[in-house]
This record gives structure tokens, sequence and C-alpha cells, in this order.
């Protein structure tokens, strides 16, 4: 009997230990994700903001456009 409940014990850590492994690997998955994510925003961010130095009145009218366009299609 006690051989019986020694070996799920066992079994049952090797699942846990297992699933710690995965949840450890989907947690540095996200992290990377995130960081890649973070990366490309900035600079996309970075490209907006050198855009709209160069060009401040096509960059006000974009933005105009765009509400514009937004406030009609909320409207209806």
């Amino acid at each position: 009997m006690n051989e019986k409940l020694d070996a799920i014990k066992d079994k049952v850590k090797g699942l846990v230990d297992q699933g710690e492994e995965k949840v450890d690997q989907i947690k540095h998955k996200v992290i990377d994700v995130k960081d890649q994510a973070v990366t490309k925003g900035s600079a996309m961010l970075d490209r907006a903001e050198t855009f709209i130095k160069a060009n401040p009145l096509k960059a006000v009218g974009i933005a105009f456009g765009l509400g514009y366009v937004g406030m009609r299609l909320f409207r209806r």
C-alpha cells in the first residue's frame, strides 16, 4: 500500500514539475513578445514624431481628416 502511495506521490510531483517548467517557458515567451512590442511601438512613435516635425501642416490635416471620419462613423 505504501509503495503505491509513494508511486502516486512521485508521479504527481513529476507532473507538478512539468507544469512549473511549462509555466516558466510561457512566462519567458510572454516577456519576449512584450519587449518586441515595446521596441516596435517605440520605433513607430519615433517615426511619427519625425514626420510631424518635418511636415506639421500635413500632420494637422491628417489629424483633422481622421477626426472628421471618426466623428462621421460614430454618429451613425
